[in-house]
């Protein structure tokens, strides 16, 4: 069977980086890194397409947890039931040996960036995951064109299904790079991400990137919380004004979270609540809200964000955006917030 593929290219707009730090998930694992985008045609037969994470290799402690997974959708079957699968992997390379984890069905009904709300979290202890979707004929999904296509791998049986339960029962396994067998050549990767949460609570993460692009006309500083801004259109559009955000300073070092090994806290510990209409307090944002802290001139290149909720209180620390003198990050959970330097 061949894979017909169309390509046209879109502007996608980048906010912060690809993997960003947030919370259950508190990370978002992603394989992209360029705006350019190409529509894939599923024919034939359902096809599953599937991304792979090394968990080592981007820091994150065992077991993890996985609550959310995302796919970029060009366009839908409706009404069409999908499988989306997790599997672990112990030793990487293909994923022929993998064991699955986890499965739901979901269906995909409009075009646009469709996120699958796990009923269940699943959790993961192995060091590679493989996570996707086992996708309808006529199913066309987005690639991002940018970067090698080894770590999306298509799998099919022609003229019907296989047993989800074993990779290696499908006719055709293998990576979107153009070779055999699946002879597909991505040019990048699909777009498909998850939502993570590390054992221990702390996500190790590296420098942040520089962007300059983002608009900074939205942010809005918390009026008993110098340096902290948070975005106050997620708070009047997305959230239509029926949230109401407030913060405080910790003046006490014992209050605070202890400091995660290898890192310094730099400035002040904030704590932010926010209120819903009845005076209800979410634990838990429905839509990320971006914030920012100005760190000292001297820490801008090192400075990254992080946060602390639940109880007992563990810092996070995020994968972070350096936006002029700012350190900004999506935030998904109310809590204490802070910058450290390592």
């Amino acid at each position: 069977m061949s894979k017909r593929f169309f390509l046209s290219f879109l502007t996608v707009f980048l906010l912060l980086l690809s993997m960003t730090g947030v919370s259950a998930g508190d990370t978002v694992l992603s394989l992209n890194s360029g705006s350019g985008s190409a529509p894939f045609f599923i024919s034939g037969e359902p096809t599953l397409i599937i991304n792979g994470f090394d968990l080592n290799s981007i820091g994150i402690n065992r077991p993890a947890v996985i609550d959310r997974v995302s796919i970029s959708v060009q366009t839908p079957v409706p009404g069409t039931p999908i499988d989306l699968v997790i599997y672990e992997d112990g030793n990487g390379g293909s994923p022929s040996d993998a064991t699955l984890v986890g499965t739901t069905q979901v269906t995909i009904n409009t075009a646009g960036t469709f996120t699958a709300v796990l009923p269940t979290p699943i959790t993961v202890t192995q060091p590679v995951i493989w996570v996707g979707f086992y996708l309808p004929v006529n199913f066309v999904f987005s690639a991002d064109t940018s970067g090698t296509s080894v770590l999306t791998w298509w799998a099919w049986t022609p003229g019907g299904r296989f047993d989800l339960n074993r990779l290696s029962s499908a006719s055709i396994l293998g990576p979107s790079d153009g070779s055999a067998p699946v002879n597909v050549n991505l040019g990048g990767k699909a777009r498909i991400t998850l939502e993570i949460t590390g054992a221990g609570g702390t996500t190790v993460v590296g420098t942040p990137a520089v962007n300059a692009d983002v608009n900074t006309s939205a942010l809005t500083g918390y009026p008993a919380c110098s340096n902290l801004l948070y975005d106050s259109a997620d708070e009047m559009v997305s959230y239509q004004d029926q949230i109401n955000l407030h913060c405080t300073q910790i003046t006490q070092v014992y209050q605070a979270p202890p400091v995660p090994a290898g890192y310094t806290l730099r400035g002040n510990v904030y704590d932010v609540i926010a209120f819903k209409t009845g005076g209800v307090v979410p634990n838990r944002f429905s839509v990320r809200i971006t914030h920012c802290i100005r760190p000292a001139a001297e820490d801008i290149d090192r400075a990254v964000f992080a946060v602390a909720y639940s109880q007992p209180r563990v810092w996070t620390v995020l994968d972070s955006a350096r936006v002029g003198d700012l350190i900004c990050a999506e935030i998904r959970y109310p809590g204490n917030m802070a910058y450290f330097i390592r």
